[in-house]
Parts: structure tokens; sequence; C-alpha cells
């Protein structure tokens, strides 16, 4: 019955595309790609991935469609077709329009999401992923004024969206926060009401060498909290039996993204304030198994170019606000980024390595890959996820280092 539903979606979409490709102002691509990848340390496949990627569009006059339906393909099974993003345009003279499913990206961090509040995240396989298929989709309506160098853009989303964990016994799933495995009861997910929408403001301006964005939100956060509603408490032992319910819960964010050239160097930076957020902790000292707490994160970091290389570095700290340390994440992590690139073989040959640096305790993460352009349209890669240290955001996945291969054809 599967098989036969995405057959129909399949072929729906291409007919779709057939007719849409022979309309005055309409368009249609996309990439078709398939990879595969190994852990290094058993040789075992954990990646085994065909991707069918449309972008189907059409523009008459002020107003456009969008849409990006997805088939994949994973591990030999054939799974229900994603449609990643399908909206509606509208442009005036001063003003932009955007109603239905979109990705609303924000902020200026590559590999991080600071201010970038708006679209949640797939976790599920953790980093591994392109960025742009981590950020998911929201479905609600995006206002953007403009006056010159001014802009201000208004997000209201009528229905939730929540982020995605990695499944329970997956490679990528963290370890839990609790002193014994628990029971867990049924999530707790906001409905469908206008008492639920959630709210986002963003102000920019585009100057000649600087920009500058400041923004907020209210919202409810991607990732349940979970609440303690029952414990089992042994004399002596401790706690031997605990039940939790996941939540989700409103929270609210105020921050700001700037970005400007000092002679070949841009310098970057953002940084937002969040309002209280539930931190797990030790369920015999917090009754619900959390305690809410305000926090900071910030991010300042430099991209430049020299040699025919082009680089990048980020410094990002995460500090909370009245740390207790019967919490179980620290009162401030830091953690680094640093990204080099160059070109080979007439710009065909790309070679470029990517790594998250842990500062406390030491542990990293480092994402080479080499990508060779065989025409415009067709692409071979090459890559690793090499994970460093035996603790910290990284280092917990350093048994997952892998390697993975594959080709990308565009049209």
């Amino acid at each position: 019955m599967m098989k036969s539903r995405v057959l129909w979606a399949l072929a729906a979409v291409f007919l779709a595309a057939a007719n849409l490709a022979g309309q005055e102002g309409a368009a249609v691509n996309g990439y078709a790609r398939t990879k595969a990848g190994a852990l290094l340390e058993d040789a075992s496949l954990f990646l085994s991935e065909t991707t069918l990627d449309l972008r189907l569009s059409y523009r008459s006059g002020d107003a456009g469609f969008f849409a990006n339906p997805v088939l994949y393909e994973r591990e030999g099974r054939t799974e229900e077709p994603v449609l990643r993003e399908a909206y509606m345009d509208f442009r005036g003279e001063s003003f932009d329009l955007r109603l239905g499913k979109q990705q609303i990206i924000w902020g200026k961090g590559d590999g991080v999401f600071i201010t970038d509040i708006v679209s949640p995240k797939d976790l599920s396989r953790f980093l591994v992923p392109d960025f742009e298929e981590i950020r998911g989709a929201v479905t609600g309506a995006r206002l953007d004024l403009y006056l010159g160098s001014h802009a201000l853009e208004l997000v209201w989303l009528p229905a939730f969206t929540p982020g995605t964990a990695p499944a329970a016994g997956s490679l990528w799933a963290p370890a839990l926060p609790f002193p014994v495995t628990p029971t867990f009861e049924s999530v707790v997910s906001p409905g469908l009401s206008l008492d639920n929408g959630e709210y986002f403001a963003r102000y920019s301006f585009l100057g000649e060498s600087f920009d500058l964005a400041v923004m907020g939100g209210w919202f409810w956060n991607d990732t349940p909290g979970y609440t303690v509603t029952d414990k089992t408490f042994v004399p002596g032992v401790g706690i031997t039996a605990l039940t939790v319910r996941p939540e989700y819960y409103r929270t609210a964010a105020a921050g700001y993204a700037a970005s400007g050239a000092l002679g070949p160097v841009i310098l970057k930076s953002e940084g937002a304030f969040y309002g209280l957020r539930r931190y797990q902790g030790n369920p015999m000292i917090y009754p619900d198994g959390y305690a809410e707490k305000y926090s900071l994160q910030y991010m300042a970091g430099a991209d430049a170019s020299a040699a025919g290389f082009s680089f990048g570095i980020q410094f990002i700290q995460d500090l909370i606000l009245d740390h207790d340390p019967d919490l179980v994440d620290p009162e401030l992590k830091t953690t680094m980024t640093f990204v080099a690139a160059r070109t080979f073989l007439r710009d065909t040959l790309t070679a470029e390595v990517f790594t998250y640096l842990g500062l406390d305790p030491l542990n990293a993460l480092v994402k080479p890959k080499l990508t060779w352009d065989a025409t415009d349209a067709l692409e071979f890669f090459l890559g690793a996820y090499l994970f460093l240290g035996d603790e910290g955001d990284f280092g917990r996945y350093d048994s997952n280092d892998g390697v993975y291969l594959g080709a990308k054809f565009s049209f």
C-alpha cells in the first residue's frame, strides 16, 4: 500500500512538472542524488540513500508559486514523499508576502543556529545531512516591508512545527539526562489555535560595507522538555524508576546579527538572549525534573581569502544564567568552528574541511570533503565524519566515524 502511494505521488509530481515546464514563466529544476556510507569501526553500512529533489516554480506578474517535493529511498525502503516547501508569493512596490510552507533563514553563523530560530531543525542524523536538509520548514505567513536600506520582516505561524530528534536506539541518539531509563508518557504538543500561534519580527539595515539585523520572537521550543510525573526512590539505593512526559513549552528570544568588511576580511557576529527555558536536572532536587533558566548565546567570527584558499573561523559560547550545579548542562559551553576550502583543476575539484571544536571537554567533529564537477550537471563527492574525544557534544559519537561517497545530477 505504501509503495502504491509513493508511485502515485511520483507520477503526479512528474505530470505536474511536465505540464508546468511548458508554461511561460514556469521553471522545473532539481537534482537526483545517491549516497552510501560505512562506519570505520566495523565497515557496517550507516548510510544508504537515494534522493529525488524537485523545484517547481511559476510566476505571473506580481504573483508566484513554488513547490519542493522530495522523494527518499533509505536503506532499501521507499519513504512517503516529503513536501519540503510549498508557498505562494505576492510582490508589491515596497513589500513581499509569502503564504504557505517555507524555510525562513536568519543569522550569520555557519553550522550554528543562534538567531536562526524560526525554522525547526532535523537532527535525526545529527550533523550528517547537508545544512539545507537539517533546517525544516514552517507553515504560515511572512511579510517583508522595504524602505530604502531598511527592511522589516514579520512572521506569523498558526501551526506549530516541532524539530526532529534522533530515534531511540539509533546511532545518533544522545544519552538520556536521567539516572535511570524512564518510562515515557505521550508527548504534549500545542494544538492548532490562535492562542498557540508563534510570532517573530526582524528589522534589518543593509549598508555598503555593513549590515545589521535585530530580531525577536515569542514561540514554542522546538524540542520538548521532560517533566517528571512519577518516581520511585529506595533509601540507600536512589531512584529506581521514573516516568516522564515530553512537553513543548513557550519561550522568547531577542537578538542581533551583524557583519562588515574590514579590508579583505569579513567580520561577523550574532547573539541572542533567550527567555526561560527548561534545563534537565537531578529529579531529587527538582520535583519536575527541570529548572527554568534564562540563557545567552553569542558568536564572533571572520571570513577571508588568501593564496587561493578561503578560510572561516567562529567562536561560540552558550551561557546559562543563574546556573545550578545539579543541572545536566554546564554553565558555560564554548565551541569553535573552522572551515578551509580550495579549488583545483580549473575549479572542477573542490577540497574543503569543516571542523567543530568543543573546548571543555576537548572534543571535535571534522568533516573533510572532495567534490569533482565532472560536468556542469554531474558531480561526484567523497567525504568523512570524524569524531574526536570521549565526551561532549561530538566526542560522545566517537564510535560513529564514517566515510561516504556519492553522485549528484542536477537539472
